[in-house]
């Protein structure tokens, strides 16, 4: 954490206390490192000097065929990219994805943010304060002083000229229990299915060996195998803080309200841009590559989110955990990707 006293150019004491606390509360609640995301860039500058672009993701996630998904033109045109699984009506750089270009006006970006910037000795002091106050009453599970990076951080980013942002549906999500959907991941690829949905696993492989990693990006969504094509032009969309991001703080949501009038099938099927200080929305369809007559669908990446939740004993989240099959006699691990299966029930290995 030096990385960050150093971009805000602390006073060697008070760069001494803020890593001392950074210390203190990541013993206590590891999780609380997702906080600090956007700060990346600057803490991890020297091992990034020499690339174009950084990003952060999740840990909950299975990563599928990126390469398939990462557009040249995103790389190429934009400051910010972040991939959603739909809600687009919530403007807002997602956790689960946001890359960004190693430029420096881009890495500092953060320094907007109070509790990142100019008060984040104070809100460190005021969270390792709270945990003390928790355990000297014997509380262990107590809610935390906990600030997500997809709240100021992207509102920070929205007011910043002449900044270039896009937002695209690829991404899956487990959001709900039960849920109608199974995730397949097959070769490397990571596939969305209904539920009833007749699958065909050696469909799966062939569809996802026909998309593999290639020594230049793809340049979408011209393409005529993209994964999404263009299906519109581009159309001005209005902001309010009415509407999307109920756990966000009113003062940081952004929504599109023409999304929100559209609906979520509407929202889903569009891709969000920030250029020239406006809000622009565009139109794609799926690729019929990658999305199936069954109803199957290729995506960048999974995120667990509420289902891995589905799967903890009694001891509480994260305890005994049941639903995950275990991987069988070794050797367990091999550069061969396994073929499973994933949905609230649990993974489960694929012959």
């Amino acid at each position: 954490m030096q990385g960050l006293g150093d971009a805000l150019d602390l006073p060697i004491r008070n760069a001494t206390v803020v890593i001392k606390a950074m210390r203190f509360m990541f013993e206590k609640w590891p999780r609380l490192v997702a906080e600090y995301k956007p700060t990346f860039g600057s803490i991890f500058a020297s091992y990034l000097k020499t690339y174009t672009h950084w990003g952060y993701c999740d840990l909950d996630m299975v990563i599928g065929n990126l390469p398939l998904f990462l557009e040249e033109s995103e790389l190429r045109e934009y400051d910010l990219v972040s991939y959603s699984f739909g809600d687009q009506e919530a403007v807002y750089l997602r956790g689960q994805w946001t890359m960004h270009r190693n430029a420096h006006s881009i890495n500092t970006l953060w320094k907007g943010c109070p509790h990142l910037g100019a008060h984040l000795q104070k809100e460190l002091l005021l969270k390792v304060a709270w945990v003390r106050r928790m355990e000297s009453r014997g509380i262990q599970n107590y809610p935390k002083r906990f600030q997500s990076a997809e709240g100021c951080y992207s509102a920070r980013a929205v007011g910043t000229r002449g900044i270039r942002i896009r937002i695209a549906n690829k991404q899956f999500v487990g959001l709900t229990v039960p849920a109608d959907q199974v995730i397949y991941s097959v070769g490397g690829a990571v596939w969305q299915c209904p539920q009833d949905a007749s699958v065909d696993v050696g469909e799966l492989a062939r569809h996802a060996a026909s998309g593999r990693c290639q020594a230049t990006l793809p340049n979408l969504p011209p393409q005529p195998n993209a994964v999404q094509q263009l299906a519109g032009g581009l159309e001005r969309l209005t902001l309010s803080t009415e509407g999307c991001g109920a756990w966000m703080p009113p003062e940081f949501r952004m929504c599109a309200a023409e999304l929100l009038e559209g609906g979520a099938e509407l929202a889903a099927s569009t891709a969000v841009v920030y250029v020239n200080d406006t809000l622009l929305v565009q139109r794609y369809r799926p690729s019929p590559l990658y999305a199936l007559p069954n109803g199957c669908r290729q995506g960048a990446f999974f995120h667990f989110q509420e289902w891995k939740k589905a799967w903890a004993g009694q001891g509480g989240y994260g305890a005994h955990m049941t639903g995950v099959q275990p991987l069988g006699e070794p050797p367990r691990y091999s550069a061969r990707p396994r073929n499973f299966t994933a949905d609230p029930e649990g993974i489960a290995l694929l012959p």
